[in-house]
């Protein structure tokens, strides 16, 4: 490592930990704010269901009293997950689906509206960093699809099938990556192992899928749901772990724990501020809305929303 890369490092760690830790958590209150959390009635949609900040928001809802359904791929871990629960896992139901491919995400909408039950919330969580490149059956890159075209369409066909409820809320669950890039498609969906960084390509996507809540709630604001992005922070999940291992060892005791790192969408839905049509509106985190952008250079976007959402269906269409 270079001296410059180094200095890089260290002041991207004295900029960020203060407030994306644990200790940006409790300096903020954030255990002591109050707030309604009763959700008796509600249907909440979790994907990425399993482990992590998934399986954090499925026991909140549960806790709450809310009817759960959670989506992962591993059969096994979800039923671990319901049986670790206790009774509060009769609240929760769990389906399989996966969300690497095309084919599990529209398999997975045909059979959510096939229950014909209308839904309080989705949270668009799943998502996965790759370091080494990997194509699915369909040809696509697999963290394209998991991160950021499985989200849009089963948003939009969900939305489309009125599948939610009038005051619905969709929270899309981004990662501070997305500050490290700006709005363009050429990252998206990379299948050259020559041109493949895994850190670039899960960034490229997440600033993808933060402006895509705005696209959200100007075509959809006659729906009755809201659409909002947030960010959980740096939270102690198994994919940060297996994904980023240097960091994990560093910041392991400061790191924020699943259900830290997910606080903020449960404010969200109780408090439900204001939504935006701006694709830089900003991005929510410890119940206040940063900024869009950190760093000037990825201000100016290489693509507009329009040809973002052209490039999707392009890549939907594509699929077999």
């Amino acid at each position: 490592m270079t001296f410059a890369s180094l200095k890089k490092l260290l002041l991207f760690y004295a900029r960020f930990t203060p407030s994306y830790t644990k200790i940006g958590y409790f300096a903020r209150g954030l255990f002591i704010r109050r707030y309604p959390r009763d959700y008796g009635g509600q249907t909440w949609l979790v994907t990425g269901a399993s482990g992590g900040i998934g399986a954090a928001i499925v026991k909140e809802g549960a806790l709450g009293g809310a009817s759960v359904i959670a989506i992962a791929r591993d059969k096994q871990k979800l039923q671990q997950l319901i049986h670790n629960m206790g009774p509060l896992g009769q609240r929760v139901s769990s389906v399989m689906a996966d969300m690497s491919t095309v084919a599990g995400v529209r398999a997975l909408a045909s059979q959510l509206q096939g229950t014909a039950q209308h839904f309080d919330v989705l949270f668009n969580n799943v998502g996965v960093l790759l370091n080494d490149m990997q194509i699915t059956p369909e040809g696509k890159e697999k963290t394209f699809v998991t991160n950021l075209l499985s989200h849009y369409l089963l948003t939009e066909k969900l939305v489309e099938a009125d599948c939610f409820k009038s005051g619905a809320a969709v929270i899309n669950m981004t990662s501070g990556g997305m500050y490290n890039a700006p709005l363009g498609v050429a990252n998206l969906n990379v299948t050259d192992p020559n041109k493949y960084m895994g850190k670039a390509v899960y960034g490229a996507q997440k600033r993808a899928q933060a402006a895509l809540t705005g696209h959200w709630n100007q075509k959809f604001n006659d729906k009755g749901v809201a659409f909002y992005v947030m960010h959980p922070g740096w939270a102690k999940t198994p994919g940060v772990k297996s994904a980023l291992p240097i960091f994990y060892k560093l910041q392991n005791i400061i790191l924020r724990s699943a259900y830290q790192g997910a606080e903020t969408g449960f404010w969200l839905m109780v408090t439900r501020p204001n939504v935006s049509t701006d694709p830089d509106h900003g991005v929510w985190f410890d119940h206040r809305l940063h900024p869009a952008h950190i760093f000037e250079a990825t201000a100016t976007p290489l693509c507009s929303i329009e040809e973002l959402v052209d490039f999707l269906e392009t890549e939907l269409a594509s699929a077999p």
